[in-house]
């Protein structure tokens, strides 16, 4: 579970939130990275913002200290969120710039907007969420929704509606063209 993203775009800065939490329960940087099912060290990179975790580690991190993962991603106190206010987040992947558009407080829901760029990939590692629904609009070129054994190819204008429980995946379907998606989770990943 130790993928490490490496693009060039800016970090959200998430360690000293995840190590405050870390504190706060009294665990040891060795109990949660155990718990996680990840290295010390690379929890310990995480919390340095030295790396920034898959979407399952950091996933597996929050499960640990029971931490909704918008909780980790500043947001504008206010219902509208401007675009020059949208939050870079961390979700993991190659090639992939999600951005949360939707309040970070809002628990009924969570919006993510995916920017992948040609090839893209958000992780060979199937991944669950702890949600009940997920919604996705693609907004521009394609995007594979991968599923164990099946892959779902959407084009611009298409949606899709899944359980995020089942393991999944995605990515951008063209190596040349990039991509973009609107994800609805429902209620927002705790």
């Amino acid at each position: 579970m130790d993928d490490i993203e490496k693009t060039s775009r800016p970090r959200a800065k998430i360690g000293h939130k995840l190590r405050a939490r870390r504190l706060e329960l009294g665990m040891t940087l060795d109990e949660v990275a155990a718990a996680a099912a990840l290295t010390k060290s690379f929890l310990s990179a995480v919390e340095r913002d030295q790396t920034s975790p898959s979407v399952a580690s950091l996933l597996a991190v929050c499960d640990v200290l029971r931490l909704q993962v918008g909780a980790l991603f500043e947001a504008a106190g206010e219902a509208v969120v401007r675009v020059a206010d949208r939050r870079p987040i961390e979700f993991g992947g190659e090639g992939v710039s999600d951005l949360l558009i939707s309040p970070a407080s809002t628990r009924r829901f969570q919006a993510v907007l995916s920017h992948l760029a040609p090839g893209a990939d958000g992780g060979a590692e199937l991944y669950s969420l702890r949600a009940a629904e997920v919604f996705v609009l693609i907004e521009a070129g394609a995007v594979d929704i991968r599923f164990d054994g099946e892959v779902v190819t959407l084009s611009a204008g298409d949606t899709l509606t899944y359980d995020p429980r089942r393991p999944h995946s995605f990515g951008n379907a063209s190596a040349t063209e990039p991509a973009a998606a609107l994800f609805i989770i429902m209620p927002a990943l705790s």
